[in-house]
C-alpha cells in the first residue's frame, strides 16, 4: 500500500468512527425519547399572548415526565377556532386534543351554562369540550330559576365541585389587570373603575386626567359595545336602576329598593331625587321608555335579544314605581339589569327608533354638524369632545349621591403605552387604565417610583386547558387529573408572569363569584401524584422506565461504520486509479517532450 493510501485509510477510519459515535448517540437519544411516553397529544395555543405561548412550551416539558408527549401548535386565532369548532374530531382528524385559552362567564354563575350544560354542546352552544353530566345539567337549570341568593350559592357550589372533580377543562391561571396612578389619587376602585368616578379626588386639585389607548365610539348606552366608550362616557354620564359593586353584587342606584312579588314579577321603587343633567326629574316613565326601545327590533339595540328573551313587558305603577314582568323565572335578572343605564324620554320620545343610532345623543353632533353632548343622570355631565384627544366631564352638582369630589375629569386618549407612562411620570396625567397591557417591568417601575402606585383586580374568567372529551385517551378522568397535577401554577405566576400578571386558579369560578367553593383544595405540582393517576388510568411505569433499547439502537453504530468503510474504500480505489492514470499520462507527456 502506498503512503498516500495509508493516510487516506487512516482518515477514513477516523471519520467513520466519529460518524458511528454520532449515529449511535442520536439513535440512543431518539430511542430514549420514543420510549419515554405512553402517548402524544397535540396542544393548540392561539397566537399573540406570549405568556400563554410560554405556558404551552412549559407543558411540553412537564408532561413527558409522566409519559405524556406534547406537540405544541401556535396557531392564528382563526385556524385555532376552526379546529375547536370541529369537535368531536381529534387533532389527527382535523379537530383538537387540548387547547389553551381565556374564558369568561360574566359576573353571574349562570354563565357556566353555555360552557358546561349538555344542551350547549357545540353547535348548540359553546360546550366545545363535549361535557355531559345530568347532575350538573339539573343544578344549572335550578340555579337559573332560583331567586334566593343563599340557595343559589349552594347550588353553584355543587356545580363547582362537579367541575373540579370531572375536569372537562382545567383552570390554572386567573389574569390580574393593573392600573397605574399618581400616588395622590384617592377613592379609585379598579373593579368599578369609572362607574364610581364620583369618589375620585386628589387633595388640593379640581381636575383628574384619566388615560386610555382608544377614544369613545358611541354615547348612547343602548348602542355601546366597546369598553372604551363605556369607561369614558357611559359609566360617568349615565346611571341605571341598580349597579354592580366591587364585590360583583347588585346594589341600589336609581332604584332605592326592589321586591319580587313572585318568580316572574319584580317591582322597583325609585328615588325621587334623581335628575337629568338638564334639570328634568327622572321617573318610571323614563325606565319604561328605555326598555320599550330596547325591546323594539327597529331600534337596533345591542342587547335586543338578551332582553327580549327574558322580559315580557314593563309596567309603570306610579311616578316612581315600575315593574317588570318576565317570560319565565330568571335569577340573574338583577345582574343583567345592572348593566343597563336609563335614557331620557323627554329628549328622544319624538325621534323614530330607526334614527336613534345617528342622533346627537349617540354621535355628539347635531344635524347641522355642531357639537351637542348627550344628557344623562350620572355624576358627570359631558361638556366637550375633542376626538382622539379627550372628553371633558364636569361634576353634576344635583347628583343624587351628592356632588362628586372632583370638579372636572378629562378622559384622555394616548394610544402608545410608553408615551402614556412617560406622561404620568412627568405629572401630565393622573390615571393610566389597565388596557395598555402593562409589563412586569412597567409595574415594577411604578412600584419603585414614590410618585406612582398601582391598583389591580382579578379577571373573573380563568385561563384554562380545554380538553376534547371525545378523545379516546383524554376522556379518561385519571389522565386529566394527572395533567392537573403536572401544572406548575406557582412557577407560571412567579416566573412567566413576573409575579404581577395573574394568580393560580384551581376551580372555574373566581372567589368573587357566587358559587365559588372554598372547600375545594388547591392542586399542588406533584409528579408522584400525577404518576399515581396515570397508574389508575392503566399506564404502568415499570414498562415505561425499564423497557430495553431496541436492537436497531445497538446495530446502528457498527452498521454505519461498515457501510462507511465500504463506501470509503470504494471511493479511495477510484481516486487512486485516477491518480495513477494522471501520473502515467504526465509521464508520457514528459517523455514525449
Amino acid at each position: 500500500m502506498k503512503e498516500y493510501e495509508k493516510r487516506w485509510l487512516l482518515r477514513l477510519i477516523a471519520i467513520n468512527i466519529a460518524i458511528s459515535v454520532i449515529v449511535g448517540y442520536a439513535a440512543a437519544v431518539r430511542a430514549q425519547e420514543e420510549k419515554k411516553v405512553f402517548f402524544t397529544v397535540h396542544l393548540m395555543v392561539p397566537k399573540g399572548n406570549v405568556n400563554r405561548e410560554n405556558v404551552g412550551m412549559l407543558l411540553a416539558e412537564e408532561l413527558p415526565k409522566i409519559g405524556i408527549g406534547v406537540e405544541v401548535h401556535i396557531l392564528d386565532f382563526s385556524e385555532w377556532l376552526k379546529r375547536v369548532y370541529k369537535w368531536p374530531k381529534t387533532w389527527e382528524e382535523g379537530g383538537y386534543d387540548m387547547f389553551l385559552v381565556q374564558t369568561g362567564y360574566g359576573t353571574d354563575p349562570d354563565g357556566l351554562k353555555i360552557f358546561f350544560h349538555s344542551e350547549s354542546v357545540y353547535p348548540r352552544g359553546l360546550n366545545i369540550f363535549g361535557y355531559t353530566n345530568p347532575f350538573v345539567d339539573k343544578l344549572l337549570d335550578e340555579g337559573a330559576k332560583t331567586i334566593d341568593p343563599e340557595k343559589r350559592k349552594l347550588i353553584y357550589m355543587n356545580v363547582s365541585k362537579y367541575l373540579y372533580e370531572d375536569l372537562p377543562a382545567i383552570p390554572y391561571w386567573r389574569v390580574v389587570n393593573t392600573f397605574i396612578l399618581k400616588s395622590e389619587v384617592e377613592g379609585f376602585e379598579p373593579i368599578t373603575d369609572t362607574d364610581t368616578c364620583y369618589n375620585w379626588y386628589m387633595p388640593g386639585k379640581d381636575e383628574i386626567k384619566y388615560v386610555q389607548p382608544t377614544d369613545a365610539k358611541t354615547l348612547n348606552p343602548i348602542f355601546t359595545t366597546d369598553g372604551y366608550s363605556y369607561r369614558a362616557v357611559i359609566g360617568p354620564v349615565y346611571d341605571g336602576l341598580i349597579m354592580i359593586n366591587e364585590r360583583y353584587e347588585p346594589e341600589p342606584a336609581i332604584a332605592k329598593s326592589w321586591e319580587w312579588v313572585n318568580d316572574t314579577y319584580v317591582i322597583f321603587y325609585m328615588r325621587d331625587d334623581v335628575y337629568w343633567h338638564d334639570g328634568v326629574q327622572v321617573t318610571a316613565e323614563d325606565v319604561k321608555f328605555t326598555f320599550d326601545a330596547i325591546l323594539n327590533p327597529e331600534t337596533g339595540a345591542v342587547d335586543y335579544k338578551r332582553y327580549s328573551d327574558v322580559i315580557e313587558k314593563v309596567v309603570v305603577i306610579d311616578k316612581f314605581t315600575v315593574a317588570f314582568k318576565l317570560k319565565s323565572p330568571y335569577a340573574p335578572f338583577m345582574t343583567m339589569m345592572a348593566g343597563q343605564e336609563i335614557i331620557p324620554k323627554h329628549v328622544l320620545e319624538d325621534v323614530p327608533y330607526s334614527e336613534w343610532r345617528h342622533h346627537w345623543t349617540n354621535t355628539g353632533v347635531d344635524k347641522e354638524g355642531n357639537p351637542k353632548m348627550p344628557i344623562g343622570c350620572g355624576p358627570y355631565r359631558m361638556i366637550e369632545w375633542k376626538r382622539d384627544q379627550y372628553i371633558k366631564l364636569e361634576a353634576f352638582e344635583k347628583y343624587y349621591k351628592g356632588a362628586p369630589k372632583t370638579k372636572t375629569i378629562y378622559m384622555m386618549v394616548i394610544p402608545d403605552a410608553a408615551t402614556a407612562f412617560a406622561a404620568l411620570k412627568k405629572g401630565e396625567v393622573d390615571i393610566l387604565n389597565d388596557w395598555f397591557g402593562w409589563t412586569p417591568k412597567d409595574i415594577q417601575a411604578a412600584k419603585e417610583d414614590p410618585n406612582m402606585k398601582i391598583s389591580s383586580y382579578r379577571i373573573l374568567g380563568p385561563q384554562i386547558i380545554g380538553i376534547n372529551l371525545a378523545h379516546p385517551i383524554l376522556q379518561n378522568k385519571y389522565v386529566r387529573w394527572a395533567i392537573n397535577y403536572m401544572i406548575p401554577r406557582e412557577h407560571i405566576v412567579k416566573d412567566i408572569l413576573g409575579g404581577v400578571g395573574g394568580e393560580p386558579a384551581y376551580q372555574y369560578l373566581a372567589p368573587e363569584t357566587l358559587g365559588h367553593n372554598p372547600d375545594l383544595p388547591p392542586i399542588p405540582y406533584d409528579p408522584e401524584k400525577a404518576k399515581e393517576m396515570m397508574e389508575k388510568a392503566g399506564y404502568k411505569f415499570e414498562w415505561l422506565e425499564e423497557k430495553p433499547l431496541p436492537m436497531w439502537v445497538y446495530a446502528a453504530p457498527p452498521a454505519t461504520f461498515i457501510v462507511g468503510m465500504l463506501v470509503g474504500i470504494a471511493v479511495m480505489r477510484v481516486m487512486a486509479g485516477r491518480r495513477e492514470a494522471i501520473t502515467a499520462s504526465e509521464a508520457e507527456e514528459l517523455a514525449s517532450s
